[in-house]
C-alpha cells in the first residue's frame, strides 16, 4: 500500500468542469483516495469495486490499467497487474468496461499505469477515449515530463483531462517546481 498525501493545485475554479477540481472546491482535506488495479481479482470486477468504493464515502478512485512489466511498482501491485493480465484485462478491455460508468457514479476517476501500454494503445486515442467516458486525470509515473510536454500536454488541456505528477522525498526544490507547474489537479 503507497501512502502519501494529496496537494490540491491552485486553480480557478470558475467555470470548472473536471470532477477532480470540483473535489477541491468543495473538500479542503480528509481527502480518501483509493488505488486498485483494474481486472483484479477478477476480469469483470473494475465497475462493482468503483460502485462499492463509490457506495463506501471515497472521494477518488485511481485505477491501474496493468503493465507486463510493472517495476516500480512493489509486490503486491505487481502481483495483482499479473493477475489481471492473465484475466484478460488490457487498456481496451478497461475502456469498455467503464463506457457506460458516468450514468452510475461521479465520484472522480484516474486512470494510473505506465507509459508504454498508453503509447501502444496510441497516445491520441487514448485521451481521446479518457475523455469520452469521463476519466478526469492520469498518472504515469514513468513519464519523463518532456515527453509528456510534446506528445500528451496539449491533448491533455483540449479534453480537460489533468495530468497528475508525482513527487518523491529525494526530489529537488527545482524539480518540485516543475512538477508543480506542469501537474493538474494535484501533486
Amino acid at each position: 500500500m503507497h501512502e502519501y498525501s494529496i496537494r490540491p493545485i491552485k486553480t480557478n475554479y470558475t467555470n470548472m468542469k473536471n470532477r477532480i477540481d470540483q473535489l477541491f472546491a468543495n473538500k479542503k482535506k480528509n481527502i480518501i483516495s483509493i488505488f486498485f488495479t483494474a481486472g483484479y481479482p477478477n476480469l469483470r470486477s473494475t465497475e462493482e469495486i468503483i460502485l462499492q468504493l463509490d457506495k463506501s464515502g471515497v472521494d477518488l478512485i485511481e485505477i491501474g490499467f496493468p503493465f507486463s512489466d510493472p517495476l516500480a511498482d512493489g509486490p503486491t501491485i505487481q502481483q495483482s497487474n499479473q493477475v489481471a493480465i492473465k484475466n484478460g484485462m488490457t487498456v481496451e478491455t478497461l475502456f469498455a468496461q467503464l463506457e457506460n460508468i458516468r450514468e452510475k457514479t461521479t465520484i472522480p476517476i484516474i486512470l494510473m499505469g505506465y507509459l508504454n501500454p498508453v503509447v501502444q494503445y496510441g497516445e491520441n486515442r487514448f485521451i481521446e477515449k479518457c475523455a469520452a467516458i469521463g476519466i478526469d486525470g492520469i498518472l504515469i509515473p514513468d513519464m519523463p515530463i518532456d515527453y509528456y510536454e510534446k506528445h500528451l500536454q496539449s491533448l491533455c488541456e483540449n479534453h480537460g483531462i489533468h495530468n497528475v505528477l508525482m513527487i518523491t522525498p529525494q526530489t529537488s526544490d527545482a524539480r518540485v517546481k516543475i512538477i508543480d507547474e506542469k501537474s493538474k489537479g494535484f501533486v
